[in-house]
C-alpha cells in the first residue's frame, strides 16, 4: 500500500502566528503614522488658510516673487514691491495706504497713498526737530501729533517702523549707520528707490518730503515727474506718513486693487475721522475728532448750483478778522451761516490763528499763541487734509500781522502765499457733537445723518 504523503503547509504554525500579528501591527502602525500625516497635513493646511486670512498672508499667497521687473520682490529684511504695481492697496482707519514691504516678522510697512498735509519742514533741519516730527509723532508737547490722533488706537494695530536719515548723490544712497524707531514716519530715501523711484508705484504725481538729505546737507523732496530734488526746509510741500502693521492683522476683504483695496478689519474700534457727514444738502468730512466733538471741512468749495463762490481773505492782512466786515471770515459768519438750515447744530470752538512767518519763526507750535472763537472757519495749514482733489483755498494762518499775504495749498501738494485781496474759492470749516449722528455708516454712499 502506498504511504499517504504528508500535507504540506506553507507556514508552520508559529510562522503563521507571527506573520498575523506582524500584519496586525503593521496596519497598527500604518494607521498610526497615517493619522498623524493627516493631522499634520491638515493642521499645515488650517495655518495657511488662517495666514491667508491675514494682509501679509494674502498679499503672499496672491503674489509670485520676481527677480526683476515689476512685482513682489524678496531681499535679506523680507519682501518689496517694486515697479509699476496694482494690487498693493490697503484701507486702514479710513485712508488708502500703499504696502512698502513685509518684514521677516511678518509686519507690514506702508506709506499713506495721498499727501495728508502741506507745510514747512522748519528752521530746525534736523528731522527730529522738525514741524513733520512734532506733526506726526507723539512727543512731550501737548500740541505734538497731530496725525498720530487720527488713528485711532494705534498701538493695538502698530509696531514702531524703523527708519534713517540716509543721504543721496548722484542716485548713489549711503546709509546712515544711526536707526531710530517711531509709530510714524515719513517716506525715507531707501523706500522711495527700491520702489524704483519715478517708475514706481509711490511716484503718485504729487510733490512731497522725503526723510534724508542731499550731499550738501539740504532736504529732500519728490516732484510731480517723480524725481527727487533738493529744497530749503522753508519750503512747504507735503506729507506722507509711513506706518507699520502689527503681523497677522485679519482683514475682512479686498483684493489690494485702488477700487478694491485690502481692507484691515480693526474690530469695534470706531473711527470717525475720514467719514462723510451729511448736513442738510452738503456732504463734509471730518478731519478731527477730540471727545465728543468733529470737526469737518466740507467736500467742496461753497457754490452756489455748481459755480464756487470766489472771495477775498481781506481788503489789508492775512489775520482772520471777525470785525473786519469785509473779510472772508465775516462773511463765513454772517451771510454763509444764516444760509446753512442746520446753522442751530454748530458749535463755537477756538480756532488757532498764530504766526507762521520769517518774523514769528516756522515753528507749528506758533500757531496755538492766538485764538479766535466762530462757528465757522478755515483748515490750518498744519490741520489734517482730507481732499486733495480741491486747491487755491485760503488758509486760517496768518503770514504776518502786518503783511498782505495768506497761505494756500496746491493740490499738487506745493504750499503757497497769495495777497489777500486776490478771490479764491473756499472750504469751511466747522464742529459739531458727534451724538447729533443718528444712522449712517460714514460711506460717500451712506453718510451720517443727524436723527
Amino acid at each position: 500500500m502506498a504511504k499517504k504523503k504528508k500535507k504540506r503547509h506553507l507556514f508552520g504554525k508559529k510562522e503563521f502566528l507571527f506573520n498575523i500579528f506582524s500584519l496586525i501591527a503593521l496596519i497598527l502602525i500604518g494607521l498610526y503614522f497615517g493619522g498623524r500625516s493627516f493631522y499634520y497635513y491638515s493642521k499645515q493646511n488650517m495655518a495657511k488658510k488662517v495666514e491667508a486670512q491675514t494682509l501679509n498672508g494674502l498679499i503672499l499667497q496672491s503674489n509670485q516673487t520676481v527677480t526683476e521687473g515689476d512685482g513682489l520682490h524678496q531681499d535679506t529684511d523680507g519682501y518689496y514691491f517694486k515697479g509699476n504695481v496694482i494690487n498693493n492697496y490697503v484701507l486702514f482707519s479710513n485712508r488708502l495706504f500703499r504696502v512698502i514691504q513685509i518684514n521677516n516678522d511678518n509686519s507690514v510697512k506702508m506709506a499713506s497713498q495721498d499727501i495728508v498735509s502741506t507745510f514747512i519742514w522748519g528752521e530746525n533741519e534736523s528731522y527730529h526737530e522738525s514741524n513733520i516730527y512734532h506733526w506726526l509723532e507723539k512727543t512731550d508737547n501737548e500740541n505734538s501729533g497731530i496725525y498720530y490722533d487720527t488713528l485711532p488706537n494705534p498701538e493695538k494695530f502698530l509696531v514702531k517702523t524703523v527708519y534713517s536719515e540716509d543721504t543721496i548723490n548722484n542716485e548713489e544712497i549711503k546709509a546712515s549707520k544711526k536707526e531710530y524707531k517711531d509709530y510714524i514716519t515719513i517716506l525715507g530715501i531707501h523706500d522711495y528707490v527700491l520702489s524704483n523711484g519715478k517708475s514706481g508705484y509711490l511716484n503718485n504725481g504729487k510733490m512731497y518730503y522725503l526723510l534724508g538729505n542731499d550731499s550738501e546737507n539740504q532736504k529732500i523732496y519728490v516732484e510731480e515727474d517723480g524725481s527727487i530734488q533738493s529744497c530749503d526746509s522753508l519750503d512747504g510741500y507735503g506729507i506722507r506718513p509711513v506706518i507699520t502693521l502689527k503681523s497677522n492683522l485679519p482683514i475682512t476683504g479686498g483684493d489690494g486693487t485702488q477700487n478694491n483695496p485690502y481692507v484691515i478689519d480693526q474690530g469695534d474700534t470706531k473711527n470717525y475721522i475720514g467719514s462723510y457727514v451729511q448736513l442738510g444738502n452738503d456732504i463734509w468730512r471730518v478731519y478731527s475728532q477730540k471727545d465728543n466733538i468733529l470737526k469737518l471741512q466740507l467736500n467742496d468749495y461753497i457754490k452756489i448750483d455748481t459755480n464756487p463762490i470766489m472771495y477775498h481773505y481781506s481788503d489789508y492782512n492775512s489775520i482772520f478778522d471777525l470785525t473786519d466786515k469785509k473779510s472772508l471770515a465775516t462773511y463765513l459768519n454772517t451771510a454763509y451761516l444764516a444760509s446753512l438750515p442746520y446753522a442751530n447744530v454748530l458749535l463755537d470752538i477756538n480756532h488757532n490763528i498764530g504766526e507762521i512767518s520769517d518774523d514769528a519763526g516756522y515753528n507749528y507750535f506758533n500757531i496755538y499763541k492766538k485764538q479766535v472763537s466762530s462757528k465757522i472757519g478755515l483748515l490750518n495749514i498744519f490741520d489734517y487734509h482730507i481732499n486733495y482733489d480741491l486747491e487755491e483755498y485760503y488758509h486760517i494762518n496768518t503770514t504776518s500781522e502786518i503783511g498782505s499775504m495768506a497761505y494756500i495749498t496746491s493740490k499738487n501738494g506745493l504750499l503757497k502765499e497769495a495777497d489777500v485781496k486776490e478771490e479764491k474759492p473756499i472750504v469751511p470749516v466747522i464742529s459739531i457733537d458727534l451724538n447729533i449722528l443718528k444712522s449712517g455708516s460714514g460711506s460717500l454712499e451712506s453718510p451720517y445723518i443727524m436723527g
